[in-house]
């Protein structure tokens, strides 16, 4: 009797503490919906699209993109820097060329 209190209590613990960790996993997907402008660096106006400056830690040179470079943007260059816009982190930044490749 005493072994099957035990398993009902074991079991009753195992049973909240995943509750608890299915909670704290539903808060952390939902996210924020606030603006966190200290989550993101300083945005650079690349030919008319608008880039977090801490994706060129994804090995891109955003310098390239200024200037002359802007008169006549090829069709990579524009998927390119449109990804980069849309990226909400570095590791996505770093797929944009990979992908625009492949279109």
């Amino acid at each position: 009797m005493r072994y099957l209190g035990s398993l009902v209590l074991a079991l009753s613990l195992l049973g909240f503490a995943f509750w608890i960790a299915s909670q704290i996993a539903i808060m952390v997907a939902q996210g924020s919906s606030e603006s966190a402008d200290y989550l993101r660096g300083r945005e650079l106006d690349l030919c008319g699209y608008k880039v977090d400056a801490r994706h060129g830690l994804a090995g891109y040179d955003l310098d390239e993109w200024k200037g002359e470079r802007c008169e006549a943007l090829s069709e990579l260059d524009e998927c390119v820097l449109e990804c980069l816009s849309r990226a909400g982190a570095v590791e996505i930044a770093a797929g944009c060329y990979p992908s625009c490749v492949q279109r």
